[in-house]
């Protein structure tokens, strides 16, 4: 994603990298959040006391339903398929690694597993975790999913440093 945080993030793992040369980061719009329009910066409890039927039909992820200003789920899942099609094509036979937000990889986890839209989450979408995923001209293909063992490390927390 070319949004702060998932680029912080992406430009962390570029300078980390192992490889003998170092990987570029590239911004890709295609990778941002959903656009959650009047939504965005509000709690669930203001927009459920604002605009109670818009937070229904939200909440019961309504696939043609957008706030006013956003993106339905079918935009933002189209929109991820499109930019994963176009990334991945584009490095066909390499590892690429794809730093964005939770709703992206929602969609992704439901492309690789061809579960609907509307279907509840029934899966973890952990900050920081590590999703696996294979791509052919023809699909997605989940291989490992919210792998958080490099969080583990106890060098990691800021009590014992």
């Amino acid at each position: 994603s070319d949004l702060a945080r998932a680029r912080a993030t992406a430009q962390a793992i570029a300078d980390h990298s192992n490889g003998a040369a170092r990987p570029g980061v590239h911004l890709q719009a295609g990778l941002r959040e959903r656009g959650f329009g009047r939504f965005e910066g509000l709690t669930y409890a203001q927009i459920a006391a604002d605009w109670p039927e818009d937070n229904r039909r939200w909440r019961q992820r309504d696939p043609s339903y957008a706030p006013e200003g956003g993106e339905t789920l079918l935009q933002l899942r189209e929109r991820v398929a499109h930019t994963v099609h176009l990334l991945a094509s584009q490095h066909a036979g390499e590892q690429i690694v794809l730093v964005a937000h939770g709703g992206v990889m929602d969609a992704l986890y439901r492309l690789a597993t061809q579960q609907t839209i509307e279907a509840p989450r029934t899966w973890e979408l952990g900050n920081a975790a590590i999703n696996r995923l294979l791509w052919t001209p023809d699909s997605l293909t989940l291989v490992g999913w919210s792998d958080t063992r490099h969080l583990e490390d106890a060098t990691l927390d800021e009590l014992s440093a």
